[in-house]
């Protein structure tokens, strides 16, 4: 089914390259908990503040110049390719994150066993549902290239930029499927299991396209308390190639004379009645996706979906050492309108005497019923926002070799790569070598409870490589793992 192919390829896009958004593939802002709004410039800026954008750097110019002299390093130019980052994980286990995907792929064959086969009931009750409800996130972000460049009159950047993720929340295994359904034996062996009730939360996973433009200016000012104040915006198209929506579904359903016949269960008779809502737009790659041998990648599909997305931020230096920011990123829609599906299906069903395996057309029609296909619109179109954050930090630097930042972060929605919890960061920076900064950072809030991460980079006048992590206390207790790399060419 459509809907199965396009969570199999956001696995492989992630994991073959190893996958907040906005700040995901920025390995520095990772390393620091994502705490870095105020302190990211330059191509690093782009998706957390266009204000920095434009900027100055002071530096030391050599060690005879150590008399609080400091030249002012102004570079005009910066490259940035392939810089990548991502994670994926859930509340309870990366174990759980893996097998509950094979049921989110929404693999009807293998679902109507959870109402045919005790066996099969009690296994995924058991071993894949969790025993408290349970986030589970998936969430890449590429950038293709960026480039910045700065003059007298302010700073333009370029950023294309990908993002792969799915969000979704899974019930306790009491709430998905609560022990309260019937099961008897029949004289003749047959048994009937009875009064099925499941529920599943919604999820979500898209994979779109950014190709960003973006402005700031900074003014420095020689006297009073206010040193520098910048301001800058940032927009431009957004391109979807693929989203699929599952809104809270149930399903009620009873089934009697369940028996094995030759090595395949027989039903005498299934009725139940499903209340199911889902919406998809996906580009043709995934609508041709007949196996993973068999695609037609191409780096520029034509999208399902077509939108817009703006930032916009302001930074504030105070005296020497303490420089204020805030921003509101990805405001924004996409309108999805290629290839769209919207069910929504509360249809009562029954179905007698049939065999469950595909050979039995009464057993297909149950599973075609199940997916939907009669209720299907193919028409309509439905548009969804943008990821929007707000953050707000302050930035307290007493010298080049040390910094320190505090970060507040608000999402207005659960979509991948955005949580409407409020999210508060810490992170520092501390250069014990001139080229070397290591770095670590503290979150708590949103999906996960409160991350610790590390991660160092390799920093020269023209060149930066960056590498962190995020949450290793999350991946010591085997639930999520989160990395990013970056690199950046200065002239």
């Amino acid at each position: 089914m459509q809907i199965k192919y396009f969570f199999t390829v956001v696995l492989i896009l992630g994991l073959t390259s190893f996958a907040h958004s906005g700040d995901r593939s920025n390995a520095r802002s990772t390393s620091m908990g994502f705490s870095t709004l105020v302190s990211s410039v330059g191509n690093d800026a782009f998706g957390i503040n266009p204000a920095n954008f434009d900027y100055s750097l002071p530096v030391t110019k050599t060690k005879n110049v150590m008399k609080k002299k400091r030249k002012i390093f102004d570079p005009h130019w910066e490259f940035s390719v392939f810089s990548a980052g991502g994670g994926y994980g859930s509340d309870s286990s990366i174990e759980f994150y893996n097998n509950y995907l094979s049921y989110l792929s929404i693999d009807r064959n293998r679902f109507a066993n959870l109402f045919t086969n005790i066996e099969e009931v009690f296994r995924f009750r058991n071993t894949i549902l969790p025993a408290d409800k349970t986030d589970v996130n998936y969430d890449f972000e590429l950038n293709w290239l960026s480039v910045n460049y700065k003059n007298k009159f302010g700073a333009v950047n370029f950023t294309i930029s990908d993002r792969v993720g799915l969000n979704t929340e899974v019930n306790s295994r009491d709430e998905y499927l609560p022990l309260t359904f019937g099961f008897n034996i029949n004289p003749n062996g047959s048994y009937n299991i009875t009064d099925v009730k499941m529920k599943q939360s919604e999820a979500i996973a898209w994979w779109i396209r950014k190709y960003n433009v973006g402005f700031a200016k900074q003014w420095n000012f020689k006297k009073g308390t206010v040193r520098s104040f910048s301001v800058g915006i940032s927009g431009g198209l957004v391109h979807g190639f693929g989203n699929v929506t599952t809104y809270e579904s149930k399903l009620d359903i009873s089934t009697w004379g369940i028996q094995n016949i030759n090595g395949s269960n027989h039903v005498d008779s299934i009725k139940g009645k499903q209340d199911f809502h889902t919406q998809s737009a996906l580009t043709d790659f995934f609508t041709d996706y007949n196996s993973g041998a068999e695609t037609h990648f191409n780096l520029f599909p034509k999208p399902a979906g077509v939108g817009y997305s703006v930032d916009i931020g302001v930074s504030m230096q105070l005296g020497e050492a303490w420089k204020f920011a805030a921003s509101v990123t990805d405001l924004g829609k996409i309108t999805w309108d290629y290839n769209t599906i919207t069910n929504n299906d509360t249809n009562a069903f029954a179905y007698y005497n049939f065999f469950v395996n595909s050979s039995d057309p009464t057993y297909n029609r149950m599973v075609d019923d199940l997916g939907g296909y009669q209720t299907q619109d193919s028409v309509s179109t439905f548009s969804t926002d943008m990821p929007t954050k707000y953050r707000a930090g302050i930035m307290f630097r007493p010298n080049n070799k040390f910094m320190i930042e505090f970060n507040w972060v608000k999402g207005t929605n659960d979509l991948p790569g955005n949580t409407s919890d409020v999210i508060y960061c810490f992170g520092a920076e501390y250069f014990p070598l001139p080229f070397l900064p290591v770095r670590t950072g503290f979150s708590a809030g949103g999906p996960g409870a409160y991350y610790i991460s590390l991660g160092a980079g390799l920093k020269l006048k023209n060149f930066t490589f960056d590498v962190g992590t995020y949450g290793i206390n999350q991946l010591i207790e085997d639930k999520r793992f989160s990395v990013a790399l970056s690199t950046k060419i200065i002239l």
